[in-house]
């Protein structure tokens, strides 16, 4: 740039794509640290048992007393190691007046924070993408450099990952005149095998775009939740119209949910873009799933291998010069009433 010209930056045009935590933050709230490599939660097994019927005149049964068990999760690891260009400090920042106006210094700091931010902004990605296969799958397959491919499997029952196929679909469309119950229904019959697995009640309905496209084609819930509302004695009310936010964006209520419309992607191993939850799924969950992220701990004696969500370090290699930043963290996303999910490819 000649150093005669005069230039101004008019504006810093931020980074919009950045992660959220909408299913984290929904389904999995409760977040905890473990001082040792596992995470272990007990599960009190549930068996809808009946008090045996016996005579007044003979020895009482035996009954064997209530099981619980507990189950325990490897987290795997996660190492974001970053060398950020030496020159950085001697150059204009991002956002910098034209010509600068910060000192070298001023300028490390800030490209730090800026790369630290990064880091935490992936992590967050990686525990949303943890949560997502969570709910659809109840697995989460862990593959990396140095780590043999794991899937851990959360146990699930296979009756609550539900594929439809063929004319079983939900439609995409529908003639004139015509009526479609089929969305309704289906959810009616859903809801009960997922208090007949659970024990619990669904609260919340989350939609694929395709899915939410063909639901809201369901005849019945656009008389009486979408058309006409006002005349609806539940309290059913739909928004039909349009509407996205990154993350999710509530659509309604319908009977005994709330529900959402759910859209956002990450990057695979392949650098290919993929949604979060795949398109034309359903999910049905709740409050009663108790979902939790649980960190495992931080195998650096620096952190005294403590405890720690997240462990940010950096250091300085003398010659030739250059720091070094690591974010360190043991994750994993765990749905503790496993069955308290249910998943739909409709579409």
């Amino acid at each position: 740039m000649n150093i005669f010209d005069t230039d101004t930056l008019v504006q810093l045009v931020p980074n919009l794509k950045t992660s959220q935590n909408w299913l984290l933050d929904r389904f999995f709230p409760n977040t905890v640290t473990s001082d040792t490599e596992f995470v272990s939660i007990d599960v009190d097994v549930g068996l809808r048992r009946m008090a045996p019927f016996c005579s007044p005149l003979v020895e009482g049964k035996l009954v064997e007393s209530r099981r619980y068990q507990t189950n325990t999760f490897k987290p795997a690891y996660i190492k974001d190691k970053r060398a950020p260009d030496l020159r950085k400090p001697v150059r204009r920042q991002i956002g910098e007046r034209i010509g600068g106006e910060y000192t070298a210094a001023e300028r490390e700091m800030i490209n730090i924070q800026f790369e630290m931010a990064d880091q935490v902004d992936i992590l967050n990605r990686r525990l949303e993408w943890m949560a997502g296969q969570a709910l659809q799958s109840a697995t989460v397959t862990i593959s990396g450099e140095g780590y043999e491919t794991t899937v851990v499997d959360f146990g699930r029952d296979s009756a609550l990952s539900i594929a439809l196929s063929g004319t079983d679909q939900w439609p995409t469309s529908i003639a004139a005149g015509t009526t479609n119950t089929q969305p309704s229904d289906d959810i009616e019959i859903w809801q009960t095998l997922f208090l007949q697995k659970s024990g619990a009640n669904a609260t919340d309905l989350v939609f694929t775009p395709k899915a939410w496209r063909a639901f809201r084609l369901d005849t019945t819930i656009k008389d009486n939740a979408i058309t006409f509302p006002a005349l609806s004695p539940f309290g059913n009310q739909i928004d039909a119209g349009p509407r996205i936010e990154k993350g999710a964006v509530y659509k309604g209520r319908w009977g005994n949910f709330d529900l959402w419309l759910y859209n956002d992607w990450f990057l695979d191993a392949t650098g290919v873009e993929q949604p979060m939850l795949a398109d034309g799924a359903v999910i049905m969950s709740g409050a009663a799933l108790m979902g939790t992220r649980a960190f495992g701990a931080i195998l650096d004696p620096e952190f005294n291998y403590g405890p720690l969500a997240f462990a940010p370090k950096t250091w300085v290699m003398p010659d030739p010069a250059q720091r070094y930043l690591m974010m360190q963290s043991s994750p994993i996303v765990i749905p503790s009433r496993v069955n308290a999910a249910l998943c739909a490819k409709v579409v």
